[in-house]
């Protein structure tokens, strides 16, 4: 294997150790440390495919064994943590939810990879699993570090619904293209500079504000609230979405 491709690799088997080390949190019932594990998994996730794509080092060995990844970290480590603290005490719906959950992630990422050559280099079909573990993983992190558990009992109808948004036709930006970066630049560094200042500070409020401004950026541009979603653009710095043919 050459010395290119192997880099990739390895920063994905850093995801997948972050699954399995997630996994080994969630039967201690250290919830708290499984979602963390799961949002540094989601670092080495983003940071394999920059690197893969700006070498031009994309294998389709790379992309199996990252969809191999991301389904363990991104996608059974979720329902698990889901299921080990609240889906459990409720029963049969509780593991229909869990079962809708992963099998949603499963199919989402088995589509990404049968339409790997037809997709957008600008947006995703369907919310990426990434995007989708982290907003519950950043929720979970919200409730534990401000003892907000209250908002735990939230989690099935959250996982149902992220469940629907990765299955759809919803299109999501994707973080790959540098259109922004020329147009706006200096605006995009300071923007970068407040973030991170901001994320230093208060971490686990900005993960979640950040996770549930994606998620809800798709949405609110699936149905034409442009004011809304020109405001969440600004925070995410990306482009607008390309229009579906199909609607006006």
């Amino acid at each position: 294997m050459k010395m290119v491709p192997l880099i990739p690799s390895l920063l994905t088997t850093g995801n997948f150790f972050c699954g399995m080390l997630g996994m080994t949190f969630v039967m201690h019932s250290q919830y708290l440390y499984a979602a963390e594990a799961c949002l540094v998994a989601m670092l080495f996730d983003f940071v394999d495919g920059q690197f893969a794509r700006r070498r031009e080092a994309t294998t389709r060995f790379g992309i199996e064994f990252d969809s191999l990844s991301d389904m363990l970290s991104f996608g059974i480590l979720p329902t698990i943590m889901g299921y080990s603290m609240i889906l459990d005490g409720m029963g049969r719906p509780g593991m229909a939810i869990a079962f809708l959950y992963s099998v949603c992630c499963a199919l989402r990422l088995a589509r990404y990879n049968a339409q790997i050559n037809k997709e957008e280099r600008r947006s995703f079909t369907g919310l990426p699993t990434p995007a989708a573990a982290g907003l519950i993983c950043s929720v979970i992190v919200l409730a534990g570090r401000y003892d907000l558990h209250v908002i735990v009992r939230g989690l099935p109808l959250l996982m149902l619904a992220l469940a629907y948004l990765m299955v759809s036709t919803i299109r999501y930006p994707a973080f790959q293209g540098s259109g922004a970066k020329k147009k706006k630049p200096f605006l995009n560094l300071v923007g970068i500079v407040i973030s991170a200042v901001i994320v230093v500070i208060y971490p686990e409020i900005s993960f979640f504000l950040l996770f549930f401004a994606y998620t809800a950026y798709g949405i609110l541009a699936h149905f034409r609230f442009q004011t809304v979603t020109a405001w969440i653009r600004s925070i995410i710095l990306t482009e607008p979405l390309p229009r579906d043919s199909k609607n006006p």
